[in-house]
C-alpha cells in the first residue's frame, strides 16, 4: 500500500493557479455564445474533463441518433432529471459540442464517430434564467421577450425574428405551422434549461391581450414544442427538470404535472434520463480531478483497509456493519482515492443544500481539499478522509459555511 502522492496525479488546474467557481460551474449560454472557460469552451479539454456517465450516453446517442439519421427510433424529445447541479448543464454542453461537430475528442463510447456530423448542425439553447420577460434580451435592434423570440433569433437571426416578430410582442406562444417553417429541414438540436426559473418570473408577466400571462403561453410553446419535435425527423428537443424539492420546486412540478397530461393524451415519445446515477460520482469527481489513478495501488488499498477493520472489529472495536462486507472493500476501490464516507456525506448529505450545487459543489470543494493535501503531503495518507477536509483553511470553510449559509457556524 503506497500514500496517494505516489499513485495518483492530479490535473494541472487544481494543483495551481486559482481555482475558479468557473472552472466548476458552466453556463451553457456562455459556451453556445463563445466566452466559457476553456474547460468548457475547448471539445478537446472539455471531453477529456468528462466521464461518460450512462446518462450521458443515452443522450448522445438519442438526440445525436436522431438527427444523424443512424438511429431512426431515436426519440425525438427527451426530459432530463436531474438533481441541483447533477450534470444537466454539463450535458446540455456535451450536446453542443457533439452538434458542432467536426471534433476528434470526442470519447469512442459516447457515440460511434460516424454518427458526428461533418458540419454544424443548427443549434438552440434557451436558458430560462437568461430571457428576462420584463426586459427583454437586446440583439442589436431587436428586443427579445419570450422563449420562441429567442428560439428565432438563435435560429435565424433577424429573418428568423420576423416570422415570430408579432407573437413575441404580444406574449403569445406561436402555432406549430411557424414553428416549423422556422426550423426548415436542416438538422436541429433545441435546449431548453431552467425551465422552472423562468416559469415563476413569467407568471407575473401578464400578455397584451390581458387574457393570459406568459407563464401559462410559455407551457404552451413548450407543447407545441414537442409537437414540433414528434412530427419531424430532423429536430431533437432536450428540456432539463430539477427535483421537486429545489429552489423552485413548485414550478417544476406545475411543468411535470402539464407534460405527463400531454404524454396521456397523445402518442408522443418522450424518454426520461438521469445525467449522472448515484453510484456514478466517484468515477465523475476522480475524471475530472486527477490525471491518472493507478488501478494497482486501489486494489491494494482496498484490501489493506478490509483487513484492517477486520482486525479491529476482533479487538473488540464497534465498527459498521458495511465496514466489514467484502462489498465496501470495493466500494473503496472504486472511491479510490477519496474515502467512500467522505464522498457519501458530501454528495448524500451537503449537498442536497441547493445552493451547494452538488456535483458542482463537490468538485468545487474536493479540488481545494486535493491541491491542500499535495501542497502538504502529510504523512501516512492512503485515502482522503473526512478529517482531511481542513476547516482551518479559509477556502475551504468559506466555501461550506458560505453555501449552507452558515457563516458562523466556525
Amino acid at each position: 500500500m503506497r500514500p496517494i502522492f505516489e499513485s495518483c496525479v492530479p490535473r494541472d488546474e487544481v494543483l495551481s493557479g486559482e481555482l475558479r467557481d468557473e472552472m466548476f460551474a458552466a453556463r451553457l449560454k456562455d459556451v453556445v455564445e463563445g466566452h466559457a472557460d476553456t474547460i468548457y469552451q475547448d471539445p478537446l479539454v472539455f471531453f477529456d474533463n468528462t466521464f461518460v456517465t450512462a446518462g450521458l450516453r443515452t443522450l448522445a446517442r438519442e438526440v445525436v441518433g436522431r438527427l444523424s439519421g443512424k438511429k431512426p427510433s431515436a426519440s425525438p424529445f427527451v426530459r432530463l432529471e436531474t438533481s441541483f447541479g447533477g450534470g444537466k448543464t454539463h450535458s446540455l454542453i456535451a450536446l453542443h459540442h457533439l452538434a458542432r461537430g467536426g471534433s476528434p475528442s470526442v470519447p469512442e463510447n459516447l457515440v460511434p464517430r460516424s454518427w458526428i456530423p461533418s458540419s454544424p448542425w443548427k443549434v438552440a439553447a434557451l436558458v430560462g434564467n437568461d430571457i428576462d420577460p420584463a426586459n427583454g434580451v437586446q440583439h442589436g435592434s431587436i428586443q427579445v421577450r419570450t422563449l420562441w423570440g429567442e428560439l428565432a433569433w438563435q435560429l435565424a437571426g433577424e429573418k428568423g425574428y420576423a416570422l415570430i416578430r408579432e407573437s413575441d410582442e404580444k406574449l403569445v406562444s406561436p402555432g406549430v405551422p411557424v414553428l416549423e417553417t422556422l426550423v426548415g429541414e436542416a438538422p436541429t438540436l433545441i435546449m431548453m434549461d431552467e425551465l422552472a426559473r423562468h416559469y415563476r418570473t413569467a407568471r407575473a408577466v401578464a400578455t397584451r391581450e390581458g387574457h393570459s400571462n406568459l407563464a401559462e403561453q410559455a407551457v404552451a410553446f413548450l407543447m407545441s414544442m414537442i409537437e414540433l419535435a414528434s412530427s419531424r425527423q430532423n429536430v431533437s428537443l432536450v428540456i432539463t427538470l430539477a427535483e421537486s424539492v429545489d429552489t423552485f420546486g413548485s414550478e417544476t412540478e406545475e411543468i411535470r404535472r402539464e407534460l405527463d397530461e400531454a404524454r396521456k393524451l397523445s402518442a408522443r415519445q418522450e424518454l426520461i434520463v438521469t445525467p449522472t446515477g448515484e453510484d456514478e460520482i466517484s468515477n465523475v469527481v476522480n475524471h475530472r480531478l486527477f490525471k491518472s489513478i493507478k488501478a494497482d495501488d486501489a486494489r491494494a488499498t482496498s484490501k489493506k483497509y478490509g483487513e484492517a477493520y477486520a482486525g479491529f472489529e476482533s479487538k473488540g472495536a464497534e465498527l459498521p456493519a458495511k465496514a466489514l462486507r467484502a462489498e465496501y472493500a470495493s466500494e473503496i476501490e472504486k472511491c479510490y482515492p477519496f474515502h467512500p464516507e467522505l464522498l457519501s456525506v458530501l454528495s448524500r448529505r451537503v449537498a442536497t443544500i441547493p445552493n451547494f450545487q452538488r456535483t458542482r459543489g463537490v468538485l468545487r470543494l474536493l479540488a481545494r481539499v486535493v491541491r491542500n493535501l499535495w501542497d502538504t503531503r502529510p504523512a501516512d495518507t492512503w485515502l482522503i478522509h473526512p478529517h482531511h477536509v481542513d476547516l482551518l483553511l479559509h477556502d475551504i470553510a468559506n466555501d461550506l459555511t458560505s453555501r449552507l449559509e452558515k457563516p458562523t457556524f466556525l
